[in-house]
């Protein structure tokens, strides 16, 4: 048996707060890309606002979750999972299970239908 171990994925908040940012900045240059920068930065903060209520509507969370994770502090565990779900990342499907408002812990044996 090798004494090297898997790293466990990090599902913290700091790192939802990070792709939750992330994912509305790429948003943003994906609808701007095709006009001018001077245009695209003048409305930025009112587009990347807009964007963040998209995305807050297609995990189905509340404002108040939304806000709470966007700061990177916890929130209840339904709102995570609509959370990553609404990101496209399956926190089972990379061996995780979250627990609580920011915890995780690794699952030993995944199921089949879990990482689907």
């Amino acid at each position: 048996m090798s004494d090297h171990q898997t790293p466990t994925p990090d599902f913290s908040p700091a790192m939802l707060k990070g792709f939750l940012r992330a994912r509305v900045k790429m948003e943003f240059y994906m609808k701007a890309y095709p006009n001018a920068p001077l245009t695209v930065e003048a409305d930025r903060g009112h587009r990347e606002a807009g964007l963040r209520g998209e995305l807050r509507k297609r995990a189905g969370v509340s404002a108040k979750d939304f806000k709470r994770a966007w700061d990177g502090l916890g929130v209840d565990l339904n709102a995570r999972l609509k959370l990553w779900r609404a990101l496209g990342v399956s926190p089972t499907a990379h061996g995780v299970r979250l627990v609580g408002t920011d915890q995780q812990e690794w699952m030993a044996h995944r199921r089949a239908d879990d990482a689907a």
